[in-house]
């Protein structure tokens, strides 16, 4: 059998590995297909990009100067734009594009308020009087059916309405999932010019992987023609977001969404598929309702630089790859100095710590990354930052502790229970070391936190994320010291919690695979979300590193009963 300092070293060091795999795959150029040319059919565009911006604000109008600025960039790649309302200074585009040569379909935001819908409604049908040449068609509403703000009868009403004010060669058309317009095709069908429906890989009730998405797009199009009785269907949106929460096997990337369009550009040049992408740029307003993916469907960051190029290799992370392998440099550089300022350098604690270095390291960078990538607000910085200090102590106590062990074997000290690390707060007991009550006071912490994030999944599983670059550290870390010390250590605090975390970390994993499609009964998901799976591995080890014990301590002393 394997001691247990070798099955230390070989947990430590597949750790290592898996860090310094993740972060090298990341850093690698991928070879994609080109687009067909360098312009791309049409995009939805979006003013409220920069900080601070966002439609739901009402009182916030996009300066002309601005909107310029913006349809200058996007006309070097793209002949026409797509806009979603008429308000909020969105009315200056037409103008605009008509300047820089560019056409546009014109939105007109339809929803629950009709004060707003008439002023909507009034402003795009004098700009497409106006602009005639310029607006390729009126789309009367994006997804109000989806979103239930309107009955189809109403939509339709919309649509006849905006039809008889424009000019005859001014098509008008009415957007929503491809799904909505399969349901609702007779309300709509004969009131429009063209039917404009949305394919989104990703946000199909069941998700598609990239390898498939552009075949799945392809395969819905030619459906929803043949359903809709050869009337013209236009997809008002198709694209891939790089950034965000997984979905089954669908994984937002950088790498992924330069693949999806590239290969959807190419498709669509083959098959004649008209079309629109979504969208020009990061919508960072849009995190509040999806999660940090809504706000990473842009080709264009929210500062106006292009993601990817329409041809050449892609890699994901490059900058982020070069940050990992400098915190990794850095946690082993401290750690070696703090071994040798206490003259206890030796083969097997560096052994230890360089593995413990690259985990940790690499663990944190990805944190900090999400923390910039899904932050928001001040709150949120406030908590992640917050955790990601704790991360680096976590780091530091843990590597020292278990290269201690493998250097001397003395048995790591025992962890401090809730109320006993209470009692020490409040002077009662004085005798406990500072560093083993800051150990305990991790494990709380973490549990605590793990319990949190475990809540949050569980009620709000579809925009949450799977923390598994805050936790992966302290957890097999925590895991592995309980597994060395072997007795329970663990007050009823610690229990319940740990109990709360296994459970939900395995129904969250059950959850996630759970396919819901709209008038069909649930089935399990073909694919699988490895980010789900990781997660539910976590929280397992970190409910056994509490539970573990005691169960053994039960089971042993049942059969000494016996």
């Amino acid at each position: 059998m394997l001691s247990k300092r070798l099955f230390v070293y070989i947990i430590l060091a597949f750790c290592a590995l898996i860090s310094i795999t993740y972060w090298w795959k990341l850093s690698q150029p991928v070879t994609i297909v080109d687009t067909p040319n360098d312009h791309l059919s049409c995009v939805s565009y979006s003013p409220f990009h920069k900080p601070g911006q966002t439609p739901l604000d009402g009182n916030i109008t996009i300066s002309e100067k601005q909107i310029e600025a913006d349809l200058t960039a996007l006309a070097q790649s793209f002949d026409c734009v797509r806009t979603y309302s008429v308000l909020e200074g969105v009315d200056k585009v037409p103008g605009i594009a008509q300047k820089l040569g560019m056409k546009v379909l014109l939105g007109v935001w339809i929803g629950a308020k009709q004060s707003r819908n008439e002023k909507e409604l009034a402003i795009a049908i004098d700009l497409a009087n106006h602009y005639p040449s310029v607006i390729r068609a009126v789309i009367v509403g994006n997804e109000v059916l989806l979103r239930t703000e309107q009955s189809p009868k109403q939509v339709s009403a919309y649509v006849e309405r905006v039809k008889a004010a424009v000019p005859a060669g001014v098509p008008v058309t009415y957007a929503d999932v491809w799904e909505f317009w399969l349901r609702y095709q007779k309300d709509l069908l004969d009131s429009v010019s063209f039917a404009t429906v949305h394919i989104l890989p990703y946000w199909e009730d069941d998700p598609i992987g990239i390898d498939d998405a552009v075949g799945h797009v392809s395969y819905i199009y030619k459906h929803v023609k043949d359903e809709l009785k050869g009337k013209e269907v236009l997809i008002g949106e198709t694209g891939w977001p790089s950034y965000g929460r997984q979905r089954q096997e669908a994984e937002p990337s950088l790498v992924n969404q330069a693949r999806f369009i590239r290969e959807f550009a190419l498709r669509a040049e083959v098959e004649k598929i008209p079309y629109n992408v979504v969208e020009a740029f990061d919508q960072p307003w849009k995190r509040t309702s999806e999660g940090a993916v809504g706000g990473y469907w842009g080709l264009y960051t929210a500062d106006g630089i292009s993601k990817f190029p329409f041809r050449g290799p892609v890699p994901e992370a490059p900058f982020w790859s070069k940050v990992a392998y400098g915190a990794m440099f850095t946690f082993f550089g401290l750690f070696a100095i703090n071994q040798w300022r206490r003259r206890k350098l030796d083969g097997a604690s560096l052994s230890a710590l360089l593995a413990i270095s690259i985990s940790g390291g690499g663990a944190w960078v990805a944190f900090f990354r999400d923390m910039v990538m899904t932050n928001r607000m001040m709150l949120e910085w406030a908590s992640t930052g917050l955790f990601a200090v704790l991360l680096i102590i976590a780091t530091w106590v843990l590597g020292n502790t278990l290269a201690s062990w493998c250097s001397t074997g003395n048995p790591p000290p025992s962890f401090a229970s809730a109320s006993q690390m209470a009692r020490w707060l409040r002077r009662k007991d004085q005798s406990f070391e500072g560093s083993f009550l800051l150990l305990s006071a991790l494990r709380f912490v973490f549990l605590f936190g793990a319990a949190l994030a475990c809540v949050l999944l569980v009620f709000d599983l579809r925009s949450q994320d799977f923390p598994v670059a805050l936790f992966s550290v302290p957890v097999v870390g925590l895991a592995l010291l309980a597994w060395i010390k072997g007795k329970p250590e663990a007050d009823l605090e610690e229990i319940v919690l740990a109990g709360w975390i296994g459970f939900a970390g395995l129904w969250t994993a059950i959850a996630e695979h759970i396919v819901l499609v709209r008038g069909e009964p649930w089935r399990w998901a073909s694919d699988i979300n490895p980010h789900a799976l990781e997660w539910a591995l976590l929280c397992s080890l970190l409910a056994a590193s509490v539970l573990g014990p005691i169960f053994v301590e039960l089971l042993t002393g049942k059969r000494q009963n016996a």
